[in-house]
């Protein structure tokens, strides 16, 4: 299709725009008016998880050889960036659901796509990416949890740290060892049913932000899942998810923190023109030190926004080249053995960037806007908190920062 608008700089084509104002849409009519009490109450974001089903964007990145719509990484990145601007847990759950998608995609034959990609064309299938464990943190290539084989089958007892829509998502897509003799990141990949009746969702999610979006541990205590729910060969896991899903996994995630930085710097605007000081008869947007602040938040986001269009794009282009090479060892060695490559580099760098952004941003807002805004309930006091969770979302920016050192030094990664 001809590119048909313009969005800051960047041309988008028809489909990407009608995409993006969908977003919009949804996160104008139901996000943003229960975003509130998704917050203040810690709840899950029923409504707007519903409204995402019935704007048929939980199937948005299925490829269009399984008969989806082909979203590229681009289009994900504008349509989470337009939720997380209404609510950012909602977003939060959408962007771990997108991070699923095209990995999952990547492995299945016939009957797989049958069984796992229809529903979440659908809307019906609402995913949730389980990976970290209590042994390794953040470190989410390492998986100290094995499959172990049986007739017809796999026994699956893994405990995860933290998952997302935990309690919640229709289905679980679990990393675990290919069997106890293999190294840590030798991985099989298994789609769990949500419905399963030995998935324990533990606690409660009572975080200081991204309130919503259930992130609880969760055990899958002794899953028997059918030999047709892994997904690929045995061991080839580590590989897929660094080409199919570490990609829309970070972009989705600095998007998400690019929507949550746009939402705080909406909110002060709105709030500086309104405030009308009785005593000069002018609003906050009169005052040097408030337009200094609007001008350095404006800098920052659209620094970022840049970013991480480019990012995404560049994973988009990479995503070629990975499925070039899926049905080959060669893909391996691409994402483990490459240190010219700085992809990976510019992947790490952008979420680390994107929540870095978010805090700064927020907390830049809630100062214009002054001590209404120290008020808990208000969207910027929301925004600071949401955003804090960034540097610690696995892989934690100081990770990531570890990571990017080894790239840029050339010194082995830690899975190597």
């Amino acid at each position: 299709m001809p590119n048909a608008l313009n969005l800051d700089g960047i041309a988008l084509t028809t489909e990407q725009g009608q995409w993006r104002r969908a977003a919009e849409q949804v996160a104008r009519d139901v996000l943003a008016p229960h975003a509130a009490d998704v917050d203040r109450y810690g709840e899950f974001p029923h409504e707007g998880i519903t409204a995402v089903r019935e704007a048929k964007l939980l199937g948005l990145m299925v490829p269009e050889s399984l008969g989806g719509p082909g979203g590229s990484i681009v289009t994900g990145m504008l349509v989470t960036e337009a939720l997380a601007k209404g609510c950012a847990s909602t977003a939060m759950c959408y962007a771990m659901h997108q991070s699923t998608v095209p990995l999952i995609c990547s492995l299945v034959d016939d009957d797989q796509a049958e069984r796992f990609v229809d529903p979440i064309l659908s809307g019906e299938w609402l995913g949730a990416f389980a990976m970290s464990e209590p042994g390794s943190g953040n470190r989410i290539w390492h998986m100290d949890s094995h499959a172990v084989e049986e007739d017809g089958g796999f026994l699956i007892d893994s405990f995860k740290s933290f998952a997302t829509s935990s309690g919640h998502a229709d289905f679980y897509l679990v990393p675990v060892r290919a069997n106890a003799d293999v190294g840590p990141t030798d991985l099989s990949l298994f789609v769990i049913d949500g419905k399963d009746e030995h998935i324990e969702p533990k606690g409660v999610w009572d975080g200081m932000g991204l309130r919503g979006n259930s992130s609880r541990p969760v055990h899958f205590n002794g899953c028997r899942v059918p030999r047709e729910h892994r997904l690929g060969e045995p061991t080839a896991g580590f590989s897929f998810m660094m080409a199919y899903a570490l990609p829309i996994y970070l972009v989705g995630l600095s998007a998400c923190y690019l929507g949550i930085a746009q939402a705080a710097f909406d909110a002060a605007v709105a709030h500086v023109k309104g405030r009308i000081h009785s005593d000069t008869g002018r609003s906050l947007a009169t005052v040097e030190t408030v337009q200094r602040y609007v001008g350095e938040m404006k800098v920052r986001i659209d620094q970022a926004r840049a970013a991480v269009l480019r990012v995404a794009q560049m994973s988009d282009n990479a995503t070629v080249l990975f499925d070039e090479f899926r049905e080959s060892e060669l893909l391996d060695e691409i994402v483990r053995e490459n240190p010219d490559d700085p992809y990976f580099v510019e992947l790490a760098a952008l979420k680390v960037m994107a929540a870095e952004t978010a805090v700064a941003v927020s907390h830049m807002a809630i100062q214009v806007c002054g001590g209404v805004a120290y008020r808990r309930g208000h969207v910027t006091e929301r925004c600071y908190r949401d955003a804090r969770a960034g540097s610690l979302m696995a892989p934690s920016d100081d990770t990531l920062k570890v990571i990017m050192g080894n790239q840029l030094l050339g010194t082995p990664q830690p899975w190597a």
